[in-house]
């Protein structure tokens, strides 16, 4: 256009002091190239500091593990895999059925059968990880009612996880437990027992009771709610689901939202306790 190079350099440096030059405007944005994704390009385009190669660069460094692998369980540690989650942990021990995975053999456990297809789909994941790795969060799918007795170990070691509840009719997201910080799902049983104090009879029957799995569309909608907050959780976004669960149904197309809050008798908020005195190392001086 017939500008000096010494202009445009004096311009440029105008905008700079500005405070509007965007920091990904080096020549050409990182999202114009050819080799940036459809994630990086995407975050390159909305994050204001224009780091969509850090959003990716997270994902791949955390762990993300399911369990509970069902066509929704193996749904979502697909879609988080290829979100770009570098490691995926998959437990279920469950034969795999034609309905849970579509084309699996039989003589294989759910796990087995998942591990293979993510092999398969996204050859860059890793589907195992170090002994006593700490995944930094957990979907757990289940059928009726979640289990307190899987929830209980990931309340004790702090691990970040969320309830994913499969019902005759519907499917309910969360809340998202992050152990200390707000409701857990002993404090959504203690509510409903106050609601209905025969819940916990009713749940104790729910448990054992088998489930058909939900319908093509609730189905395809809850595994994508779940994938969405699983990387607005690990991407440091805002999530729906803190303190919330999202109800879907084959209904609607958009989820109910439920607000969650901490049951005074939960006793998930109280701090650890202290050592007695007489717990003081040897050689130590007790405190006053």
């Amino acid at each position: 256009m017939g500008v000096t190079p010494e202009r445009v350099h004096e311009l440029v440096e105008l905008v700079r002091r500005a405070g509007v030059l965007h920091p990904a405007a080096k020549g050409r944005a990182r999202w114009q190239t050819p080799t940036a994704g459809p994630d990086e390009a995407y975050w390159e385009r909305l994050r204001q500091d224009g780091d969509g190669a850090g959003v990716l660069a997270r994902r791949s460094a955390a762990t993300v593990a399911v369990l509970g692998l069902d066509r929704l369980g193996l749904a979502i540690a697909t879609q988080v895999a290829a979100a770009g989650v570098g490691t995926v942990l998959v437990e279920d021990e469950c034969p795999a059925l034609p309905a849970d995975h579509p084309g699996g053999l039989r003589d294989r456990t759910r796990a087995e059968a998942a591990r293979a297809a993510l092999r398969r789909t996204v050859p860059e994941v890793r589907t195992s990880a170090p002994a006593g790795t700490r995944p930094d969060l957990l979907v757990m799918v289940s059928a009726h009612v979640t289990d307190p007795v899987r929830v209980r170990p990931l309340m004790r070691e702090d691990v970040p996880h969320l309830p994913m509840v499969v019902g005759d009719v519907e499917v309910v997201v969360g809340p998202l437990v992050v152990p200390g910080t707000g409701p857990c799902t002993r404090c959504c049983d203690l509510h409903r027992t106050d609601a209905d104090p025969a819940w916990p009879a009713v749940a104790t029957q729910l448990r054992v009771m088998p489930c058909t799995g939900p319908e093509s569309g609730a189905a395809a909608l809850a595994a994508a709610l779940v994938t969405h907050q699983v990387l607005a959780h690990l991407d440091g976004r805002e999530v729906a689901v803190r303190g919330a669960s999202l109800e879907v149904t084959a209904l609607d197309p958009v989820p109910a939202v439920r607000p969650w809050s901490v049951h005074p008798a939960c006793g998930c908020q109280a701090p650890a306790p202290a050592l007695p005195p007489a717990a003081a190392p040897a050689g130590q001086p007790l405190p006053a």
